[in-house]
């Protein structure tokens, strides 16, 4: 998992400041449009920012604002963190920043490694965090087959022949319309999530070992076969393909990995609120959430 990579996707605002446009002149090139802590944004520096495209557009200029305060407030928490790059991060950013300017010139070079160093280093203590926090439970697992049939009425004599004594695969290689009736009407075994709602709704009423149905979805009628379900895993569902299995682990591991990110950037932001100011002609600041919309 390219966990720095990941990061940088996060706040995707950061990479995006150097590439939109040039501010109109609403202050003196000494103004100063936004502060955080003892950090300065005066208007020459958003300038030059905003280096390119229509820089007549507000809410281009107020996100770049909003860009630059985040990416501080971040910067600021993980130097208190004392969280530090390695020589080994900085090559990975020089490197980084060169086939990205490579592909955009007009990056710039400085902000753009000090950016990929700051995903880079949180990543790593994202993942280091995350081993000090409770789990998270895993996602839901539906073992089961079905049988499709094209109306209800003809899903009911389904059920009833099901009940009276008849093999459920048997009834689904007989009777099914969908392509999983050659085997059975096997559906293997699927993380939440994968089956349309009306299905899963239905399904996730159900118990292992039961036939729930007929449901209504876009493909037809369902009869349900739950072989297991619940929580991915594999004492649960001895069944499952251990890819599978596997698989809602790592869904786990990046969601907790994701939980610690988020949480930084919200204690970031909430440390540093009372000291951020952004003038007027540029517009509102939500102080949750350092979004700011532009004055008209």
């Amino acid at each position: 998992m390219n966990l720095g990579r990941r990061f940088l996707t996060i706040p995707a605002v950061l990479i995006a400041a150097s590439l939109v446009a040039t501010a109109c002149g609403d202050a003196s090139d000494d103004d100063v449009v936004a502060s955080i802590a003892d950090q300065t944004l005066t208007q020459s520096e958003l300038d030059a920012i905003l280096e390119f495209g229509d820089a007549t557009v507000p809410q281009l200029r107020a996100d770049e604002v909003s860009t630059w305060l985040q990416r501080l407030a971040m910067s600021m928490e993980a130097e208190r963190l004392g969280l530090e790059p390695t020589d080994e991060d900085r090559d990975s950013a020089d490197f980084t920043a060169g086939a990205l300017i490579a592909r955009q010139p007009n990056l710039d070079r400085d902000t753009l490694i000090e950016e990929i160093l700051i995903s880079i280093v949180l990543g790593r203590w994202a993942d280091e965090e995350a081993t000090t926090r409770d789990p998270l439970d895993p996602p839901d697992l539906l073992c089961s087959s079905h049988i499709l049939f094209e109306a209800e009425a003809d899903a009911l004599v389904g059920l009833d022949r099901y009940i009276n004594g008849e093999d459920f695969a048997d009834l689904a290689m007989e009777l099914s319309v969908g392509p999983t009736g050659p085997a059975g009407g096997s559906l293997d075994c699927q993380l939440t999530g994968t089956f349309v709602p009306e299905f899963e709704e239905l399904a996730y009423k159900g118990e292992a070992g039961e036939v729930v149905g007929p449901v209504q979805t876009q493909f037809g009628w369902h009869l349900i076969k739950i072989q297991s379900i619940g929580p991915a895993t594999a004492e649960i569902h001895p069944s499952a393909d251990p890819q599978v299995i596997e698989q809602a682990a790592a869904l786990v591991s990046t969601a907790l990995v994701e939980s610690v990110i988020l949480d930084f950037q919200e204690d970031a932001r909430a440390r540093y609120a009372d000291s951020v100011t952004v003038a007027e002609f540029i517009g509102t600041i939500d102080l949750s959430t350092y979004e700011i919309t532009a004055a008209e």
